[in-house]
């Protein structure tokens, strides 16, 4: 065997390896969509491209536990992480009112007071995406997500924007903005635009 063999045969490895670790929670893996659900909230649905999947210990896997971390706090309605998680410089843009820029203090108000009237919270990630660019990470996915709250039932998806900066103790969000699918029945059924002409 020579070395370059060698070397596809320890990339080959590297690539197998970084796959069973990003799977070790995983109840199933669909190959055809490469959709994975993991155990660890029973909640979460992450699609991965090929690339995603082999960055579990880089820079970008750091990033998708954070956001993911992130989530699961609010579903564990987990202040503390919550708070952790944040940078001092933390802002949002929601897609529940109020729909205006919030900053740190109101946004994490905001968030715990919804925490007290929030039961059957589960969500669902695909399409989940990372660039990062030095100590700032942009993370981008889809979020579906349902639950009550204060006993109502809602069923959102949304698509979302994470910007992360590394800190000595890890990523910190530093900004997210929630926006939600335009109501798909509604721009279906709707007739189409017309345009003025003189």
């Amino acid at each position: 065997m020579n070395t370059h063999d060698l070397k596809k045969l320890i990339d080959k490895s590297r690539v197998s390896l970084s796959r069973d670790v990003k799977c070790r929670n995983a109840q199933t893996v669909d190959k055809k969509s490469n959709k994975r659900t993991a155990s660890s909230t029973g909640t979460r649905l992450i699609q991965l491209s090929e690339n995603q999947a082999n960055v579990d210990s880089s820079l970008e896997g750091e990033v998708e536990k954070t956001v993911v971390k992130r989530l699961d706090a609010i579903k564990n309605k987990d202040e503390g992480t919550v708070r952790a998680l944040m940078d001092e410089h933390y802002s949002k843009f929601d897609d529940w009112p109020p729909f205006k820029r919030q900053e740190a203090a109101e946004a994490l108000e905001n968030e715990f007071s919804a925490f007290k009237v929030l039961t059957e919270y589960t969500y669902e990630l695909k399409d989940f995406g990372v660039n990062v660019l030095g100590d700032v990470a942009v993370a981008t996915f889809h979020m579906h997500y349902h639950g009550l709250i204060r006993n109502r039932p809602f069923d959102v998806n949304s698509r979302v924007t994470s910007v992360l900066r590394r800190h000595d103790s890890g990523w910190k969000v530093i900004h997210e903005h929630f926006s939600r699918f335009p109501d798909e029945t509604r721009q279906q059924y709707m007739p189409p635009r017309r345009s003025m002409q003189p």
